[in-house]
């Protein structure tokens, strides 16, 4: 079980990746001026020597440095440190389902979904606007995209020549991980967004994928209903804990 957790984790973090990470006895500090708490956290993959008090000091400091917040992601492979952080005042935010399927046979004929290779400007802009993002981020957004480095697949939707939903796959060994899967608000309810989650597994099992994962905001009932309607089922459960200031 936790083989494949850490394989997991490994997987998300190629397909998110940080714009700096330090490596710090077995703990992965990454940075990329604090967009998203995926590429701005401490993730700890691996076993640690050092005291875990002198560890969790030297992150505070190296993250103040950086002007950000102090973020540690919590996993199976970690809840240890989770007593330990609640104690020193850190609170949980952002609980989330890892959730996976085995990439299933598809008539991608009934699929209305475009999927071209690479990350390019024009998915971006489809996707920053579906996604309201506040456009101070939006350059950091843009390098992070930018600097995944396995392949990648773009999906958009369209209805009366308007771009109304759109996702992005990350494809790495035998697996696919969906992310970024947005649908207009007044276009949900309609199975655009499981159109481009199965259009961007259909493609990526002809480059290998046999396995799909993604991961959902636990509280996000929607997102929640639909991945299990496609035939997503939850590995395992990770949250964040922080400290500010």
């Amino acid at each position: 079980m936790n083989t494949e957790i850490k394989l997991l984790e490994e997987l998300s973090l190629n397909a998110h990746p940080a714009l700096n990470t330090v490596y710090y006895d077995g703990w992965y500090l990454r940075f990329a001026e604090g967009y998203t708490n995926r590429a701005n956290s401490v993730n700890m993959l691996n076993p640690s020597c050092l005291p875990i008090h002198d560890k969790i000091k030297y992150c505070e400091m190296t993250y103040f440095k950086q002007q950000l917040p102090t973020v540690f992601k919590i996993t199976p492979l970690s809840v240890q440190m989770d007593d330990i952080l609640a104690k020193k005042d850190y609170s949980i935010v952002t609980s989330t389902n890892l959730m996976m399927m085995n990439v299933p046979q598809i008539n991608t004929n009934q699929l209305i979904s475009v999927v071209t290779n690479g990350i390019h400007e024009d998915w971006q802009n489809h996707y920053f606007h579906l996604n309201e993002m506040n456009k101070n981020v939006i350059p950091s957004a843009r390098k992070i995209q930018g600097n995944i480095t396995n392949q990648t697949l773009c999906a958009v939707l369209s209805c009366n020549n308007e771009v109304v939903a759109c996702g992005l796959g990350v494809i790495e060994r035998t697996y696919v991980g969906l992310y970024d899967i947005i649908v207009s608000p007044k276009h949900r309810q309609k199975g655009y967004g499981q159109d481009i989650c199965l259009a961007l597994m259909s493609t990526a099992a002809k480059y290998g994928a046999q396995k799909a994962y993604l991961q959902v905001v636990a509280n996000n009932a929607d997102a929640v209903g639909l991945y299990q309607k496609i035939g997503f089922t939850d590995m395992y459960q990770y949250w964040y804990r922080v400290k500010h200031g």
